[in-house]
């Protein structure tokens, strides 16, 4: 089995995550994929736990390290596909949920313009986490984890 990343959300929500993505139609998850820092340990996120990241409900990995998420432009049709499959969205109620969480103080993940601006963000961040496009060409200093 291979070893999750360490976000220190509850296990509750590894277990919801789990029974979710069960749910979950097979092949969404064939538009993009995950990235991050190759620093960062494990080697999958739970769907949830994923979600909750780009949220902007968890912050930090388990070793307390703080997480540095990226998306794609609005306009990417890899951002819908993630938004879809990962957070059960689509991009304008993200938006719309950020709108709400800006008067909070929060901020939402960065965007870059396209996967290569993706992965050099993800490259140049300890903690960061992004995804691409499936077909995008990834450097030693990021890879790719599954999605649980």
């Amino acid at each position: 089995m291979a070893a999750r990343l360490q976000t220190g959300v509850p296990m509750r929500i590894g277990v919801l995550a789990v029974a979710w993505l069960m749910a979950a139609p097979a092949g969404a998850t064939d538009a993009f994929r995950v990235i991050v820092n190759a620093k960062v340990p494990g080697q999958a996120v739970p769907k949830q736990t994923l979600a909750h990241i780009f949220l902007g409900r968890v912050k930090r990995w388990g070793d307390g390290r703080p997480i540095a998420a990226v998306d794609l432009p609005s306009t990417s049709p890899v951002r819908a596909a993630f938004t879809k499959d990962v957070l059960d969205m689509t991009v304008l109620a993200v938006r719309t949920h950020w709108m709400q969480l800006l008067q909070t103080g929060e901020r939402p993940p960065l965007t870059r313009p396209s996967d290569q601006a993706v992965i050099a963000f993800v490259a140049g961040q300890g903690g960061a986490i992004g995804y691409v496009s499936s077909s995008a060409a990834l450097p030693d200093t990021v890879r790719a984890v599954a999605v649980e």
